[in-house]
């Protein structure tokens, strides 16, 4: 029989997976401008355009969290809930896994972007680049990523930082669904999730990356930080996969 109310509440959940992958394949694409930026020497640019990316990817999340929230506010089960996150999870952690292999394809790209963005705006740049079909045999490639590029270190403090990052709309949310008499008052512990992860990709991720690109003297150190800080972050999906398989089993 037909139901409006479950196709729409299907809908929703098709836009919960679709916008959180979306949100976080525009992030982790910005990685490539650093890298082009760097093997380009243009690394300024190569920043500002990963800003810029990083904005654009912030407004999706005015799709992702309405919809998200009122399928809370709709009464959804947690063992529902849970099964949203994991499913997520798995297609995002598939999406990071193809995008830390296919860097170099993805740095070639903003190559492109910064040769069109001498004579256009930035997301006209991205447009025409993206519709375009012109390959320059003389674009610049940078080493595949490879294990022996990680530094165990740096990966665990990005690991530990995504965690935080990834996770904090669900886990605002879940306690939400626990929570119902005080969900407006949970919701806003978004922010304290995000700030652990935040506090560390800020402090010291990102400043250690940006030092290590405007390092001309030193050709290795700059993509082993950029494959270690990646590979954490693809970790820290993998992780909430298997917890969450976990959780889920043993109830």
């Amino acid at each position: 029989m037909y139901n409006p109310s479950l196709i729409f509440m299907s809908l929703l959940v098709l836009i919960v997976i679709t916008t959180y992958i979306s949100v976080h394949f525009i992030e982790m694409s910005s990685f490539g401008t650093r890298v082009a930026g760097r093997i380009t020497n243009r690394a300024a640019l190569g920043t500002t355009l990963s800003q810029t990316i990083y904005t654009l990817s912030r407004l999706i999340l005015i799709i992702f969290l309405p919809s998200l929230a009122y399928l809370v506010e709709s009464g959804i089960t947690i063992n529902d809930y849970l099964l949203l996150i994991l499913c997520t999870y798995i297609l995002t952690f598939i999406v990071s896994v193809t995008m830390i292999t296919k860097i170099n394809s993805l740095q070639k790209f903003y190559q492109v972007v910064f040769e069109n963005y001498a004579n256009n705006t930035i997301p006209i740049a991205i447009l025409k680049s993206i519709v375009s079909k012109k390959t320059n045999p003389n674009q610049k490639t940078c080493d595949k990523f490879t294990f022996d590029k990680i530094i165990l270190k740096k990966t665990l403090l990005s690991f530990l930082a995504y965690t935080f990052l990834i996770t904090g709309f669900f886990n605002a949310f879940l306690l939400a669904i626990m929570f119902p008499e005080n969900r407006l008052t949970i919701s806003q512990f978004v922010a304290t999730f995000h700030g652990f992860g935040a506090v560390i990709f800020a402090f010291y991720l990102d400043p250690m990356l940006s030092r290590s690109i405007d390092s001309y003297s030193d050709d290795v150190s700059w993509l082993q930080n950029v494959y270690s800080i990646f590979l954490g972050r693809v970790l820290s999906y993998l992780a909430m996969i298997i917890l969450l398989s976990v959780f889920l089993f043993a109830i």
